[in-house]
């Protein structure tokens, strides 16, 4: 089996889209979900992607994810084209670089918290202590260690958000996307999570969150907010 190795990023991009392009199929019409995408975040960066629901902002961050692949355009995270990457290295790519945060948080319920953080490392092959010692670190960063064998579908909704949290951080990403971080949790929760990616933005991680929350639009440690309507950036 051939190897493949992610080469280190050069420049200060960490991320660039040129000219994307993304449509689905709905019937027998193909819809533009993204019309000619360009967008360069810089390492380091805090932008916020501010749209309504169903303006694209979920399927610009499953792009740059990996998640999906653009019908045209070039997609690259850290100096790696990606566009392209068949989906073994794509998930590579994830593991190694990428912090993904859900709307819906997406745990697995019938696992405990620590269980649930632990899932993007098990591939890497660690050792078990190495394992629990990564999630435990992660899980207390995120102020969440005391619910660690506690299963996932009775803790808060705050406290799952934690768990999302601490999941996306244990691989020590370069890169967290952010898919509407706060649409399922009240002000106080919302304002903690914040924080959480104050902390990040300090840490010197890049961080791209999409989201319609006007929490987001007046915050100091944010550099930019883009807006994006109908497919396109405006």
């Amino acid at each position: 089996m051939a190897r493949f190795k992610f080469r280190c990023g050069r420049g200060d991009a960490m991320i660039q889209l040129h000219d994307v392009c993304k449509s689905f199929m709905q019937g027998d019409e193909s819809v533009f979900a993204l019309t000619q995408i360009s967008l360069h975040v810089k390492r380091g960066e805090c932008v916020v992607l501010k749209g309504n629901s169903g303006s694209g902002k979920s399927t610009l961050l499953s792009l740059i994810a990996g998640l999906a692949q653009p019908n045209s355009g070039e997609v690259s995270v850290d100096g790696r084209e990606i566009s392209k990457l068949p989906e073994q290295f794509s998930a590579k790519l994830r593991r190694q670089k990428i912090g993904f945060i859900f709307q819906k948080f997406h745990l697995i319920p019938h696992l405990t918290a620590l269980e649930n953080v632990i899932t993007p490392l098990i591939p890497e092959n660690l050792a078990l202590s190495l394992l629990d010692e990564k999630a435990k670190t992660s899980m207390e960063q995120c102020g969440i260690a005391h619910k660690a064998q506690m299963r996932v579908n009775r803790l808060s909704g705050g406290e799952q958000q934690r768990v999302a949290i601490a999941r996306a951080l244990v691989n020590n990403p370069l890169l967290i996307l952010a898919d509407e971080p706060t649409a399922n949790l009240d002000e106080n929760l919302s304002r903690e999570l914040i924080a959480q990616f104050e902390r990040l933005k300090r840490q010197g991680i890049t961080q791209l969150i999409a989201t319609h929350d006007p929490l987001f639009f007046e915050l100091g440690f944010v550099d930019r907010i883009i807006e994006i309507k109908n497919g396109e950036l405006v």
